[in-house]
């Protein structure tokens, strides 16, 4: 039983990417990536993803989004994009 907790408790503490506070958080952009990256799934740390890889991520979103009859101005595209390229992992 002490064994399990301990796992338990480790594993807490352990903070990979996707469970870390995104960068830039209350600037404009990182504001929108939340408020707009959350509405259909749990949000992604920008970390998660290279910046080709959020490229491709994103244009399938924008495929679910026109599936769904869903929208977002260019200019929202235009700013998580740059928002995502800034904070990509590397």
């Amino acid at each position: 039983m002490k064994k399990i907790l301990f796992i338990v408790l480790l594993n807490m503490s352990v903070s990979p990417a996707w469970a870390m506070a995104i960068p830039a958080a209350d600037s404009a952009a990182g504001k929108l990536f939340a408020q707009r990256c959350s509405t259909c799934h749990a949000l992604p740390h920008p970390k998660r993803l290279d910046w080709m890889h959020w490229r491709h991520m994103l244009g399938l979103m924008k495929m679910r989004m026109d599936e769904k009859h869903m929208s977002m101005p260019k200019e929202e595209w235009q700013r998580i994009s740059a928002y995502l390229k800034q904070y990509a992992n590397k």
